[in-house]
């Protein structure tokens, strides 16, 4: 496993300590869209504001594109893409079907991807060293 990859599992890890306390609870939703219904919620804020401190503090030259903060660096060599609860109308339903993605892209090419199941415990992973 690759410096990144490894990372990229961290990453997973810090996500997971804020999702999982808050699935099926109260966790703050949200409409973020103008029009139909786009919900957010703290678990979804928390999740992101975790990795993007993770990221800065060990990688302050990578960029970050996120679905709750947006935009960071995007055009750096290396950027990450997030999606800190990927199916939020499953989480706040309390339906385990919820995931957390993470992305790098490495001069504009996907290099690592993660797809995170934190509630049932299941992660995968693919990159330079297979998947």
């Amino acid at each position: 496993m690759t410096e990144l990859e490894a990372f990229c599992v961290e990453l997973a890890a810090a996500a997971a300590a804020v999702t999982v306390p808050l699935f099926r609870t109260d966790c703050g939703e949200e409409n973020k869209a103008e029009r139909g219904f786009d919900p957010v919620t703290e678990a979804d804020k928390g999740a992101e504001a975790a990795i993007r401190r993770l990221i800065g503090a060990r990688y302050p030259d990578h960029g970050v594109i996120g679905e709750e903060y947006g935009e960071d660096r995007p055009d750096a060599e290396h950027v990450w893409v997030l999606d800190p609860v990927d199916g939020t109308r499953a989480f706040i339903s309390g339906l385990p079907l919820w995931t957390t993605l993470i992305g790098l892209k490495v001069a504009g090419k996907p290099t690592i991807g993660a797809i995170a199941q934190p509630y049932i415990g299941e992660l995968f992973l693919g990159g330079p060293s297979g998947a």
